[in-house]
């Protein structure tokens, strides 16, 4: 990038920042700086740059009474900015090369303080449906990376961060569990830099200037790759269905159906009979195409609700979600009887073959996942000492769920009433989000006092705020008198225990950086989508118990 370029980007920054922290501002003071910008470009000869300076100038001259923030003057100078960043004779319509909305979905978290280099890339990238969150520190982007799940982070980054602690923790993290991309975007175009760069663990490098419609494509290709490694491993290699890596989501997922709304499920262990005699008589090809066949058929077989996994050998797993015993064992015997008719061709033989299962209904949220897990595997047993080709029910031991019973029970009658404080102008919101706090509560049979403000300044003046007791704060983020960031901002400096959900604008992901900045637990985009509403919120409810 041209030296001059790069001074007239920092001037712009700069008046960017000082805008950040006024008033709002009149389309007079527009008019001024960006008239200085156009006298500026033309100086320097890029008469590109200053005629986007001028297009700005007519759309603001057709708006002299209104009052801009420091947002909506970044947005309008998206144009000018891809002149600054793109090489001179670039095309300034809109890039036609990316895909129009309603292709695959991806989050990307920008990370770095160069926000006028943010704006050009989401600017030139409104048709990709991406979801942009931007966080400027290192230590936000590292502490959030796992409640924001990204597709792929983008660093803006000096070379005076190289080795920081914030940036190696960011890179520490995005490699752990679940691998996250990370593209590093700098103006330092020497090779040691990069090979420095790649060494601590990027992905990608791109210099600036650095064009929107390159560094999709870059991203992108990150995207899919991170997609498929998610899918290898989670996703057994010879039958296609899952893993046992991917056993502890499906119970999380079915222990929440119990605990919302008391719907047990059934665990099944399934196992080949006689397998090693397939494997034997008929050779490793012909087993293998048995264990497909399987999988295959109780894909095919079984609900979309319900999850079929390779537990490990010839043994699978079906989870039958929302299904009673009595269910179950039909829905099982279904499978063996049809699964036996079946016939499977490998390395010219054909055979039939069947299994034996075991099962077990998983009734109560409070058992680890191998409870469950060894009572299915005993009941496998049994089926198999019986000969096979058999369904059995685990046999479950009164005196232990009993047991179980009464201790629930107990740990119920010692727990503290919940507090929620619902902070919300729109009336209707209230309604509906107390609502949904009773239901948690009455599943788990809870008492709870729900206290509502219509804005924050009577929330925090209030006796509420005045003792110890710890509470959940769903907090609007747009509210008269005092909005939701100063109340939370105002909570965490009096060092508050309370656990504070932000109820954000889907359409300005600033506010959720802001947010998080000043130590939201939670944020819930608007308009909401409920099933997420409810999980957060339950999260947060259980954490007051802690």
């Amino acid at each position: 990038m041209d030296s001059y370029v790069v001074s007239l980007l920092d001037r712009i920054k700069e008046q960017y920042e000082q805008w950040e922290a006024s008033p709002p501002l009149s389309s007079a003071e527009l008019t001024r700086f960006f008239g200085a910008i156009g006298r500026a470009a033309e100086v320097i000869g890029r008469n590109d740059i200053a005629a986007e300076a001028e297009r700005i100038l007519q759309r603001t001259n057709r708006q002299k009474e209104r009052q801009w923030t420091a947002e909506e003057a970044l947005a309008e100078m998206v144009p000018l900015l891809r002149r600054c960043y793109e090489a001179e004779e670039t095309d300034s319509s809109p890039i036609t090369s990316l895909p129009q909305r309603g292709g695959p979905e991806a989050v990307v978290l920008l990370c770095g303080n160069d926000p006028l280099f943010f704006a050009y890339l989401r600017g030139s990238l409104q048709t990709v449906s991406w979801r942009f969150i931007t966080l400027p520190s290192f230590e936000q982007a590292a502490a959030s990376m796992f409640r924001l799940n990204p597709d792929c982070i983008i660093v803006d980054i000096g070379e005076d961060h190289l080795e920081t602690p914030s940036f190696l923790a960011l890179l520490e993290n995005a490699g752990r569990a679940s691998y996250i991309p990370v593209v590093i975007v700098g103006t330092d175009g020497r090779k040691a830099v990069h090979l420095k760069w790649y060494e601590l663990g990027a992905d990608d490098v791109v210099v600036k200037p650095a064009a929107a419609g390159e560094l999709f494509i870059r991203v992108r290709r990150l995207v899919e790759k991170k997609r498929k490694i998610d899918e290898l491993v989670l996703i057994d290699e010879l039958t296609g269905v899952y893993n046992r890596k991917y056993l502890p989501r499906v119970y999380a997922r079915l222990r929440s159906d119990l605990e919302r709304s008391g719907t047990p499920s059934c665990l099944a262990l399934l196992d080949l009979d006689h397998f090693k005699q397939v494997n034997d008589r008929f050779g490793h090809l012909m087993g293998d195409a048995v264990l497909k066949k399987l999988a295959a058929f109780l894909l095919q077989h079984t609900r979309g609700m319900d999850t079929v996994v390779r537990f490990g050998g010839e043994e699978f797993i079906v989870w039958l979600a929302k299904t009673s015993t009595g269910e179950a064992r039909r829905v099982l015997r279904r499978l063996q009887r049809q699964f036996a008719s079946e016939e499977v061709e490998a390395d010219g033989a054909r055979l039939s073959c069947t299994f034996s299962a075991g099962f077990v209904e998983c009734d109560d949220p409070n058992e680890p996942l191998d409870h469950w897990l060894k009572l299915a595997n005993k009941a496998l047993y049994a089926a198999k000492r019986k000969g096979g080709n058999r369904v059995e029910e685990a046999r479950r031991q009164p005196s232990h769920a009993n047991g179980a019973q009464n201790e629930t029970q107990h740990r119920q009658a010692g727990k503290q009433r919940w507090a929620v404080a619902l902070v919300d102008d729109d009336e209707l919101a209230r309604t509906v989000i107390a609502d949904l706090v009773r239901k948690l509560a009455a599943e788990q049979e809870r008492e709870v006092d729900i206290y509502e403000f219509g804005d924050g300044l009577s929330f925090l003046e209030s006796p509420l705020c005045e003792h110890g007791r710890r509470f959940v704060v769903i907090l609007d983020r747009v509210m008269p008198k005092m909005d939701g960031l100063e109340v939370l901002h105002r909570l965490r400096r009096r060092r508050t225990p309370h656990k504070v959900m932000m109820l954000t604008s889907r359409q300005d992901e600033r506010e959720i950086a802001d947010a998080l900045e000043k130590g939201v637990d939670e944020y819930v985009t608007k308009p909401f989508k409920w099933l997420e509403l409810e999980a957060r919120l339950r999260r947060l409810l259980k954490e007051l118990d802690e």
